[in-house]
Formats: structure tokens, sequence, C-alpha cells
């Protein structure tokens, strides 16, 4: 099934000189993809050696083809230009960031599980990269714990970091939207689709490292988040404390301390973002996190 089906991959890359590299040679060697495949690499307003890069990989597999942009128009302008690619050439439309390595034969999984369904878009399970034994280590482990969790036994919630979606579902993101998830998914579910967690198939993450990377990203989230809830009324299932408190009850005894810790890091960055978004200050060109980029 997976063999027959068209598929294009997406990947939205800026400054990612430190891990495009190895993504591409995870993804022409580990993961078994039809040699009809397209590898579509957005380069975009990179200052750093991401597009020669790309560029040196498509020698040695002509799949690849990158996308340069000389300025960078921001994440959904990047994404759009993937989309519209997708709708014209491909059935299944798989994007991974470019900072993340799937697991050998994650991509099939993917694939395979949406061919053999009637979902709109399957994801893979984000696993971050341990790259030390500290708080902030821990602080994420237990958060995405929950949106395991969550995904698993409550609502998925999908997650960009590895997904499959049928291009029959694409549909472009508006330029003021400032998180591209939860609108994906959001105008996936009001097609009709459902969408599945394919938690066998998964992916290594980078994540911050420090606690104030952190704080920014999570805040960013939660900006990203607030703005869609109060424009179309839609909210994550990770975000609903409901959902939250009953997956932390599933959580081991000693990861309560991390709970916590980051409980109150999720409250500070929820007020922060509220007071972004009563100011009207709603980025839609993130500044990047740059303790995920060495």
């Amino acid at each position: 099934m997976v063999s027959s089906a068209r598929i294009v991959v997406g990947v939205c890359a800026y400054n990612e000189e430190k891990n495009v590299g190895r993504l591409l040679k995870n993804l022409i060697s580990e993961q078994n993809l039809p040699k009809a495949s397209h590898i579509l690499i957005v380069c975009s307003g990179c200052s750093d050696q991401t597009p020669q890069i790309v560029k040196d990989f498509q020698k040695e597999d002509e799949r690849i083809e990158p996308i340069i942009e000389s300025v960078r128009a921001g994440k959904a302008s990047a994404l759009n230009r993937i989309f519209g690619i997708a709708r014209k050439t491909a059935d299944i439309l798989v994007l991974v960031n470019a900072d993340a390595l799937p697991s050998n034969g994650s991509i099939c999984k993917l694939v395979s599980a949406l061919v053999k369904s009637d979902a709109g878009a399957t994801f893979a399970q984000p696993i971050p990269l341990k790259n030390s034994s500290g708080v902030c280590y821990n602080i994420v482990r237990v958060i995405w714990r929950l949106h395991h969790i969550i995904s698993l036994f409550q609502t998925p919630k999908l997650s960009g970091e590895l997904c499959a979606i049928r291009a029959s579902c694409l549909e472009d993101i508006p330029r003021n939207i400032a998180t591209d998830e939860p609108y994906i998914e959001l105008s996936i579910r009001r097609k009709g689709y459902k969408i599945l967690y394919v938690d066998k198939a998964a992916v290594t993450i980078r994540c911050p490292t420090t606690m104030l990377d952190l704080l920014k990203q999570r805040k960013r989230i939660w900006i990203g988040h607030m703005q869609l809830q109060s424009q179309t009324g839609f909210k994550v299932s990770t975000s609903n404390i409901k959902n939250v408190a009953r997956a932390a009850s599933a959580l081991k005894l000693n990861e309560i301390p991390y709970l916590v810790l980051g409980g109150m890091l999720e409250a500070i960055a929820y007020l922060q973002a509220k007071i972004e978004i009563g100011r009207g200050r709603i980025p839609y060109t993130w500044e990047p996190i740059r303790s995920t980029k060495t």
C-alpha cells in the first residue's frame, strides 16, 4: 500500500545547518521511501549553510528538491508552498521538523496506518532527545508524556513533529495564524475526518535545554492556542485542564515533582501569553529557540 501511494515529504528549514543534514540522511537511508517520492525542503531566509547542505544532498538523491526563499516569510508561508505542490502531485503529505529524526521505518508506519483507515491524518510519538538529566529535560519529558497519554486514551492532538496528511485535506494556513499545527488539525476535523495517533511510530525531537528557552517556547505555543480559540472557538485537547488532570494521574511517582515545576512554568507562560495577546503582539514569524539548534 505504501509503495503505491504518491508521497511528498515536506520540511521547513530556517538556519538548520546543524540538523538538516542528519534529517536528510535519515530520510533517504532509514525510511524506505518509494522511489517516486519527493522530499521538499523550503529553506526560508537562511543566513547559514542550510541551502548548500540541501543542494549537496540533492546530488546524492534526486528525490530531494530544495525550495530557496531569499526572505523569511514565516512557517505558514513555507507550509503553504509545500501544500500547493502536494495537492497537485501527491496522495499523502508527510511533514517532519528539520531538527527531528524519525525512528527507522516510522514514516511507512504513518502512511500505512493512514491508507488503511478513513482518517485525515496520522502522527508519531515525539520523544525528547536526552541531552541532560537536569530539571529542564525532565519537565520537557513530562510534558510529552502527558501529550502521549492524552492522545492515546483521550482525544489525539495532532503533532507536527512527524505526521502524515491526506493531500485532499490540505488547506492553506492564513498568514495571520500564529501556530500551524492547531489550524491544520482544525481544518482536518472540519472536513469530517478523524486524526489517528500511531504511537509505534516515533520521532526524536530537540527541545529547549534552558528554562528561559522553555518558557519562551511554551509562551509562544499558548499565544497560538489563545489566538485560534478566540477566532474559531477550537481548543486543542492538551490545553484542556480536565484532560491534563486525568493524564497526570497516570504519571509515575518520580515524575510528579517535574509535573509541579512544569505546571508553575506553564502558568507563567500562560500569563505572559495573555499579556501579549492583550497588547496585540502576535508574532507570525517566530524567533528561533537557540538551544534547539546546536
